[in-house]
This record gives C-alpha cells, structure tokens and sequence, in this order.
C-alpha cells in the first residue's frame, strides 16, 4: 500500500545524509602525536617566560619595598620561591590548561599548530567539567617533582599504544575529550 503524499514523515530522527543535521558532528582527523608534543612545548616555553617575568618582577618589588632583602628576610623569601618554583608548576599548568580550553578549546600551542581539543562523543565545545578534569589529570601530577613528571610521561605516551584511531592519551579518555586538527 502506498503512503499518500499528504501524510506526516515518520517520526524519529532526520535521515544522517541529509540536511543541516548532517554536518552537526563536526569531524576532525585526530592530531598526531608530534603535533601534540610541540604544542606542549611551546606552551612550556611560554608558561615558562611568564613565569620567569612574575619572579623578576616579584623579586625587584620585594626588594624595592624592603630596601633590599637582609638576614632572615631573604632565606625565607627565596625559600618560598625554590619550593613554588619546584611544586607550583603543576597548579600554573593547571589554570593555564583549563582557562585556555574552556575559553577556546586549545591553548597558545595548540593554536600555532592548528590543532583543538573537542568532546569525543559530539566533536562540540567543552564543558567546565570536561576543561577541568582534563587540566587536573594532566597538570596537578605535575607538582609532584619526578614522580609527577614521570606519571604525565606515562599519560602523554599512551597516546602512542591507543589502539583506535584518536590516539588518546589517559587525560583525554578520562575527560571524553579528542585532540583534532582543525
């Protein structure tokens, strides 16, 4: 029997082929691994300068303030400087991941090489929590000295042994995110 013309379509989602639905899921071709670590490096280079520039311009300000740091003053001020420099990394690399994904869905490094972190189920923008737990899995170990540096080398290389073709690394599997070229 056929269906007169006049007749409602069926419901249910449109068909995948056609119309503006279609390209709703945006697909990108997962980022490589090379494109990955180079955006972390500059990323690092630049976290790195700014956090040189915070600890001059900290040191010159301290210094000018207290006519100069004396005796005690001085021990306990560049004692809190070894230990922030040693175990603040990890928080700096935190915000830094987080306030950069969430805004734009890449960082500074991940701008320069064309590459952007999306959901992996959708390919949409990330959620406050997906940013977050992103930047805790991958930046918090890092305020561990050795030990973290030694668990995010572990992260990032699993990436290479992903069997599927997103090549994901363990913070971008416990976030639900994918790295992709745009």
């Amino acid at each position: 029997m056929n269906t007169p013309s006049w007749y409602p379509p069926p419901p249910g989602p449109p068909y995948a082929d056609s119309g503006p639905q279609a390209s709703a899921l945006p697909e990108g071709e997962p980022a490589g691994f090379a494109a990955r670590l180079a955006a972390r490096f500059v990323d690092y280079l630049l976290l790195g300068l700014f956090a040189f520039l915070f600890f001059i311009l900290a040191t010159l300000i301290a210094s000018a303030a207290g006519d100069g740091l004396e005796g005690d003053l001085a021990d306990g001020y560049y004692d809190a400087w070894v230990a922030l420099i040693i175990f603040g990394w990890g928080v700096l690399l935190l915000f830094y991941d987080w306030l950069f994904h969430l805004a734009w869905g890449r960082t500074i490094g991940k701008m320069v090489l064309a590459i952007k972190v999306v959901r992996a189920q959708d390919g949409g923008r990330l959620t406050q929590g997906q940013a977050l737990s992103r930047a805790v899995f991958f930046g918090l170990p890092q305020s561990l000295p050795c030990i973290g540096h030694t668990v995010t080398l572990i992260d990032c290389l699993c990436a290479l042994t992903d069997s599927t073709s997103t090549a994901s690394a363990l913070h971008d599997r416990a976030s639900g995110t994918r790295v992709i070229r745009v």
